[in-house]
């Protein structure tokens, strides 16, 4: 009698923790759709024991697991030996599903920031800079990918941001013409399908200037927002002076071709050298008449902004003069 006591009171115990009823199954359980699911009693039952299983797609026994195939209420009762009495015990299952991704690949304009949304508002996020919120901004060109997470559902959606590299830029911000000088041209570095528009009504790269002052000039490329710049021009009387271009265009067609300053004066004495930005030598002559095709050592120089340097003495008196100046190498 006193043997039969103790194993009932194990039972009880093994039925009641602190008054707590024994847990076959989870509270809750959720997945995503599509994924393989199962309710399953992970608790050990001996070989003859009744399982009765009422879900949301019909009544199912026999069995310690069952598909999670529908969202709903899944209701278990077990009858055991193991037990004073039947257990039932109950959990819901919650089903989500994924999220369409929504990025797209865009463009980022040059200096200019960019907002990328994942939408959805109800979603958890986690992007490619470690940010967790719908929307971040980004300055810099490259790819980017972000989680969006529907409680068991993961998705990830990239995008690829190109730069736009902008309208253009100035060749520079300032020049200075000779009273006398036939051409007096100003201009600006255009990059395909860019609009421009200067003060003066034209619609050109570049511009005649008729007066000493500031020109204006706004471009604007694709969808980026337009950026206007100034140029000033400067006028003065010049004795003897060199016409000395701004920019040339080797690309044979033969028209601009070729870089050379416009001499009015004879000189005694004349060197004219050009280098890159870096300061190597790319070309250098002591004629009058030399010119430079654009070339170092037969190759074809990149387009760039150069530096050239002309020492010359005019003849016929000591008078010696150093111009430096910068030109542009277009193509």
């Amino acid at each position: 009698m006193i043997k039969q006591l103790l194993t009932y009171s194990l039972i009880l115990f093994c039925h009641f923790v602190w008054g707590q009823k024994i847990s076959l199954i989870p509270d809750t359980l959720s997945y995503c759709f599509g994924d393989s699911a199962h309710v399953e009693i992970k608790s050990r039952l001996e070989n003859n024991a009744i399982v009765a299983w009422s879900t949301p797609q019909g009544i199912i026994i026999n069995t310690k697991k069952v598909s999670a195939i529908k969202q709903g209420k899944y209701y278990v009762r077990v009858v055991s030996t193991m037990y004073p009495g039947p257990i039932n015990d109950s959990t819901y299952v919650r089903v989500f599903y994924k999220v369409r991704p929504i990025l797209r690949d865009t463009q980022l304009c040059k200096g200019k920031t960019l907002v990328l949304d994942a939408r959805y508002p109800s979603l958890r996020y986690l992007w490619s800079t470690n940010e967790s919120t719908q929307k971040i901004t980004i300055d810099a060109p490259g790819r980017y990918w972000v989680k969006l997470i529907n409680g068991a559902c993961v998705t990830a959606d990239t995008l690829q941001v190109k730069l736009l590299p902008g309208s253009g830029a100035l060749v520079s911000s300032e020049y200075t013409f000779c009273l006398n000088d036939d051409s007096k041209i100003i201009s600006v570095k255009v990059n395909p399908g860019s609009t421009i528009l200067w003060n003066t009504g034209a619609t050109t790269p570049t511009v005649q200037v008729t007066r000493e002052g500031m020109y204006f000039v706004r471009s604007q490329a694709n969808h980026c927002p337009a950026q206007t710049d100034s140029i000033k021009v400067k006028l003065k009387v010049c004795e003897c002076e060199m016409i000395i271009p701004n920019s040339f265009t080797p690309n044979e067609d033969n028209r601009n071709d070729y870089f050379f300053p416009v001499l009015q004066c004879e000189y005694s004495f004349f060197n004219m050298s050009i280098s890159d930005r870096w300061g190597n030598s790319v070309f250098t002559s002591n004629s009058v008449s030399g010119k430079w095709d654009g070339r170092f050592k037969g190759n074809l120089c990149p387009e760039d902004i150069y530096v050239y340097r002309i020492e010359s003495t005019e003849k016929g008196s000591d008078k010696k003069q150093v111009r430096n100046g910068q030109i542009s190498l277009f193509r």
